[in-house]
């Protein structure tokens, strides 16, 4: 029944938790992990710029920075991929560049996602409250299948 599972992965503590429950489960259960990162583009700006565009540079700056952010985060991906197959799980990865929630509702439809398991909050979270990150509470409440919050 929990075949196909959803984790989306930004390198965060939660994160990293949340695809040690999903291995843990998948190795159980014979199911197959979906590793999923979305870029925002509005949190990517090379440092000094603040997301003004006004010349050519600076749009090639914005095109490089963003081409390093998406490099970075495949890495971070084949990585966590490689740990799922060393322990025996098929696994593979996606990368989507938009809004973080809506990607992870659209690529859960798309592939029939039969279980999310996400951490609690992610990258943008604040540490010192603890309360659902924004992402996560969107994700809980409109998937349309079962969703695992790991803190």
């Amino acid at each position: 029944m929990l075949t196909r599972i959803l984790v989306p992965y930004d390198g965060s503590k939660f994160s990293s938790k949340a695809l040690s429950h999903a291995m843990e489960l998948a190795h159980n259960l014979d199911s197959e992990i979906f590793l999923f990162s979305v870029i925002s583009v509005g949190y990517i700006s090379p440092p000094g710029m603040l997301g003004l565009i006004r010349t050519k540079s600076e749009k090639e700056s914005m095109k490089k920075w963003q081409k390093i952010v998406f490099e970075d985060t495949e890495k971070m991906l084949k990585a966590a991929a490689k740990k799922c197959k060393e322990n025996g799980i098929t696994a593979s990865y996606s990368i989507a560049r938009g809004n973080i929630a809506n990607e992870i509702l659209n690529f859960s439809k798309k592939k029939k996602i039969s279980l999310i398991i996400m951490g609690s909050q992610g990258l943008h979270g604040i540490g010192k409250i603890k309360t659902l990150g924004s992402v996560s509470r969107k994700v809980s409440e409109q998937a349309s299948c079962p969703v695992l919050l790991v803190r």
